[in-house]
């Protein structure tokens, strides 16, 4: 995920990355900051960069955060927006922008964290990894790309869109650091589908989006495919609201 800072206090900037960087090690988020004293050098910069996520002070000098907000906004509704400032005075205004939250400086780490906890459940998705000893490397794998993960001679098979990363565990320790993400299926033994690269599915297979196939496991069949419903139908009321909002 791609987040920015903008005030021109340095040392607030310094305090909120350390949370973030926090955050990102306490929660296995993939988290790319980059920090901004100037706000027109932040708008500069995105228009090459898509910026998720965006924390900026009010009070700034050459530009107020609730400017730099509104200009914002035209160049990247997508992008999120959490005010960081010393008073409570543009509370109301800033959420007539419709902003993710509001942080009053002062703020602790858990009113940051409460903050990200929000993002994520608003629909956004956190750019989570698990972290695995492939050889005698440590690996880093974003959650997002991987397409699944299959067990053969005592090594877990994480299949992505470019390489396959394999791992001396069995299949049992490794389950939980994925069975935590509605968007894996067990769908037979020992083999985990990301269900957001599901193309279809036929009598006895799901068809994935890059021409593979998965078996269905046949006594859990019917089970399988309800759990697939179900997914793809919150993905598209996700979406729905997503439009909408």
């Amino acid at each position: 995920m791609n987040a920015a800072i903008v005030d021109d206090t340095v040392e607030d900037i310094e305090l909120l990355s350390g949370y973030l960087s926090r955050y990102g090690q306490e929660h296995k988020v993939h988290m790319y900051v980059e920090k901004f004293t100037d706000a027109e050098a932040f708008l500069e910069a995105a228009r090459v960069t898509a910026y998720q996520l965006a924390f900026l002070d009010i009070y700034m000098e050459r530009m107020t955060g609730i400017q730099l907000a509104k200009r914002l906004q035209k160049k990247d509704p997508r992008c999120q927006i959490i005010f960081t400032t010393v008073s409570e005075e543009y509370a109301t205004m800033a959420f007539r922008l419709h902003v993710l939250d509001y942080l009053v400086k002062p703020f602790g780490y858990e009113q940051l964290k409460d903050a990200l906890d929000h993002y994520g459940a608003s629909g956004a998705r956190l750019a989570h990894y698990i972290e695995l000893k492939e050889g005698r490397e440590r690996t880093r794998v974003l959650v997002a790309d991987i397409i699944y993960t299959d067990y053969s001679n005592h090594y877990i098979q994480i299949h992505t869109g470019s390489c396959v990363i394999r791992t001396h565990m069995s299949f049992n320790d490794f389950y939980p650091m994925l069975s935590a993400y509605p968007n894996f299926l067990w769908c037979y033994r020992n083999c985990l589908v990301n269900m957001d690269y599901i193309e279809s599915y036929a009598d006895r297979d799901f068809i994935l989006k890059n021409g593979e196939c998965l078996p269905i496991t046949a006594a859990r069949k019917r089970e399988i495919l309800q759990t697939y419903g179900d997914y793809i139908f919150d993905s598209h009321a996700r979406q729905r609201r997503g439009s909408v909002g």
